[in-house]
């Protein structure tokens, strides 16, 4: 168990970052990215010890995270979370995402006007290097849809890029 500790603190921690930027591309809310990547993270401990360790670890990750966002999809939809218009919005504490990081300012805000599925389908492809099956698999859809969707996202992003910021 403590062997256990160690290695997932060791191999998975790290990834907290990545798992955060495919979060915010899937619900597009900080505050529920970060809700998502903790419970994708609980998840994963639970089921860390059945981990095959020959398995590539990030798309078992983006698996588990992208299957809570299901279940919260779901649940959603059942039960409506309740509002409270008077409540103040919580004050960001996020550390800046590893897309923050990494890409420069005009490609973010271009690659923020795509769609979840499409910001996620770069991310992933482009971004974490996963090959098309691998991300096939953490969406589940067919190797084609991914092919087809990265096209369509990265003939939009390319657009998006060519009109420059919006003024």
């Amino acid at each position: 168990m403590e062997r256990d500790r160690a290695e997932f603190e060791r191999r998975v921690l790290p990834l907290e970052p990545d798992l955060y930027a495919l979060a915010l591309a899937l619900g597009g809310q900080e505050a529920d990215a970060l809700d998502l990547v903790q419970d994708a993270l609980l998840r994963a401990w639970r089921s860390f010890a059945s981990f095959d360790r020959g398995d590539h670890l990030k798309a078992w990750l983006f698996t588990i995270l992208r299957n809570a966002h299901l279940d919260r999809c779901r649940r959603r939809r059942l039960e409506p979370a309740p509002l409270d218009p008077g409540a103040e919005p919580p004050a960001p504490t996020r550390p800046p995402s590893p897309l923050e990081r990494v890409l420069p300012d005009d490609l973010l805000r271009a690659l923020r006007t795509l769609s979840p599925s499409h910001q996620a389908l770069l991310l992933l492809c482009d971004l974490e290097g996963l090959r098309y099956r691998e991300i096939a698999d953490v969406l589940g859809c067919p190797i084609g849809t991914v092919m087809s969707g990265l096209h369509n996202a990265r003939t939009r992003l390319r657009g998006a890029l060519e009109r420059g910021p919006k003024g």
